[in-house]
């Protein structure tokens, strides 16, 4: 194997760190709730309605895989999206989700609407 085809597999398989680390409801619905800046420990735990044992599991695999980052003021521990790209990136996806639903959905309408075959 060639060092260019060496360093896209390298690039390929930290692109799949990135997308496994998202794989869970759980941590989408923290991106999706960090859109638009950086949130208190304590408002993303209300906001998730999940236990604080919960959101510190996830959190720390998205801190891991550096899709979040924290800073802390005193006793308050605030997150934020290392790059906003990543709620973008989330966002193409539900994007191509809802095309492929709509599909299937015109799809099964023409299922059940009944015909003269």
């Amino acid at each position: 194997m060639n060092k260019d085809k060496r360093t896209l597999r390298r690039i390929l398989e930290r692109q799949c760190e990135i997308c496994k680390a998202i794989a869970h409801p759980v941590r989408l619905e923290i991106v999706e709730t960090m859109r638009q800046d950086e949130m208190p420990a304590s408002a993303l735990l209300e906001a998730l309605e999940t236990s604080k044992a919960n959101l510190s599991k996830h959190v720390a695999l998205l801190r891991h895989a550096g899709i979040i980052e924290q800073r802390r003021d005193g006793r308050q521990v605030y997150y934020r999206l290392t790059h906003p790209e990543i709620h973008e990136a989330c966002s193409i996806m539900r994007s191509i989700l809802y095309r492929r639903l709509k599909k299937e959905e015109q799809l099964a309408s023409a299922i059940a609407a009944p015909r003269a075959w």
